[in-house]
C-alpha cells in the first residue's frame, strides 16, 4: 500500500473511533480523488457523486464498482491492490449488494446514502492538511496550470470574443489532463459590472481578464490574470495599486493557527485603508481550497483555523480588477505555487514582509 493512502486510511479510521463508527462510506468525487491519491472516479461532471464508492472498515478498504466502471477503474486507476473490489452488474441494486457490509452496523458517510450517518463536514476536514505527496502534486500543477493561463491571456487579441478566449484556455487545460470547473472571462465595461463574469459573445476591445479553477489529480489551482491593450487606464491603475496591497495583506496574514475570519478582518481593514470598503461587500474573498474550488469561503462567522500544509486562495476584487493565486501555507509563511516567474510582477510590502505579486500585462497595440 502506498504511504499516502496508508496515511489517509489512518485519518479515516481515527475519525471512525472518535465517532464510534464501524465503517465510513465515501461517495463523492472529491473524496474519491483524495482517498486514492488523485485517481479518477467520475464520469458525469455535472454531479459531485463519484461513479465509484469507497468503503473503509477497521481492517479493510473496499472499492465499489458496477460493471460499467470496474474494468477501467481496476486496470487504469487502482492498480496497487490498496483496495478490495466489490463489484456488481450495472442493473443490479447497489443497496442490496452493500447490505451485508452495512446492515446492523453504525456507518458514517459523506452523503447519508443507504441510511448511513451523514458526517460529510467531518470527512472534509480530513482533507485539509495536505500530505507530502499532495504538496508535490500541487507544486507540479501550480506552475503548469498558471503557465497555460498566462500564455492564453497574452494571446488574447482585440476583436475576438470572450467565449473564444475561454475556449482557448479551457481546451489547452483539458489537453493537459485538467478539469475546468470555473472559467470566467470579462472585458472592458463587463469587468466593472460583474464579479463572476461568465464569458459571452462580446468582442474584446481594450482590456480583459481570465479567472480559472483548474483541477488535476483532483487538486485545485485558482488564478486570475489581466491584460491591457495599450496603457492601463488611470482609474484601473489606481484600483489595481490598491488591490495589490489588499491582496498582499490577505496572503502575509494567512498563517498556521490563525482563525480564517481573522485573516478576513485584515483584508477588510486593508480595503478600508485603501478607500474601497464597499467593494469588500460585493464579492466573496476566497479561503481554503484543495479538492473543491473552495473548501469554504471565509466570512465573519467562519470558525475554521488555518493549518500548516493547507491550500489557500484569496481572491479580492475592486470593480474592474481582481487578484488571485494559489498557495500552500507552510509553518513560516506561504508558498505561492501558481507563480511561474514568466509574468510581470510587482514587489509589495505589507507589515514588514515583501512578496511578489502579478501586475497587469500590457500588450502593445499594432
Amino acid at each position: 500500500m502506498e504511504k499516502e493512502i496508508y496515511e489517509k486510511l489512518n485519518r479515516v479510521r481515527k475519525l471512525m473511533c472518535e465517532e464510534d463508527l464501524e465503517a465510513i462510506l465515501l461517495t463523492s468525487t472529491p473524496n474519491f480523488f483524495w482517498i486514492t491519491g488523485g485517481k479518477n472516479g467520475f464520469v458525469d461532471k455535472a454531479t459531485q457523486d463519484a461513479a465509484v464508492k469507497v468503503l473503509i472498515t477497521a481492517d479493510k478498504a473496499y472499492v465499489i464498482c458496477n460493471s460499467s466502471e470496474r474494468y477501467r477503474v481496476m486496470e487504469e486507476e487502482l492498480t496497487d491492490e490498496s483496495f478490495t473490489l466489490i463489484d456488481f452488474l450495472w442493473h443490479e441494486d447497489e443497496a442490496e449488494v452493500l447490505r451485508p457490509y452495512l446492515e446492523g452496523k453504525r456507518v458514517g458517510s459523506d452523503s447519508g446514502i443507504y441510511g448511513t450517518e451523514k458526517i460529510g463536514d467531518k470527512i472534509q476536514k480530513l482533507r485539509y492538511v495536505l500530505t507530502d505527496e499532495e504538496e508535490a502534486r500541487m507544486r507540479k500543477i501550480g506552475p503548469e496550470c498558471a503557465q497555460i493561463l498566462e500564455d492564453c491571456v497574452r494571446e488574447i487579441h482585440p476583436g475576438e470574443t470572450e467565449l473564444e478566449a475561454a475556449g482557448r484556455v479551457t481546451g489547452r487545460l483539458v489537453a493537459k489532463g485538467y478539469q475546468v470547473p470555473v472559467c470566467l472571462v470579462a472585458s472592458d465595461e463587463r469587468m466593472y459590472k460583474y464579479r463572476h463574469p461568465l464569458p459571452t459573445e462580446k468582442k474584446i476591445e481594450k482590456y480583459a481578464m481570465i479567472a480559472i479553477c483548474g483541477q488535476k489529480y483532483g487538486l485545485t489551482i485558482s488564478i486570475s490574470r489581466i491584460i491591457s491593450f495599450g496603457p492601463v487606464p488611470e482609474e484601473i491603475q489606481k484600483k489595481y495599486e490598491a488591490l495589490l496591497k489588499i491582496d498582499a495583506a490577505y496572503i502575509v496574514h494567512t498563517l498556521p493557527g490563525v482563525l480564517s475570519k481573522d485573516v478576513l478582518e485584515k483584508g477588510y481593514e486593508a480595503y478600508k485603508e485603501q478607500g474601497y470598503e464597499q467593494d469588500f461587500h460585493l464579492h466573496h474573498q476566497g479561503g481554503a481550497l484543495g479538492y473543491l474550488t473552495r473548501d469554504y469561503c471565509t466570512n465573519e462567522r467562519t470558525e475554521e483555523v488555518v493549518y500548516a500544509h493547507q491550500g489557500y486562495s484569496w481572491n479580492p476584487t475592486i470593480a474592474g480588477v481582481k487578484l488571485e493565486d494559489t498557495y500552500i501555507i507552510q509553518e513560516t509563511g506561504q508558498e505561492i505555487v501558481s507563480d511561474t516567474g514568466n509574468w510581470v510582477y510587482r514587489e509589495i510590502t505589507v507589515d514588514g514582509r515583501t512578496i511578489r505579486r502579478p501586475d497587469i500585462w500590457i500588450q502593445e497595440v499594432k
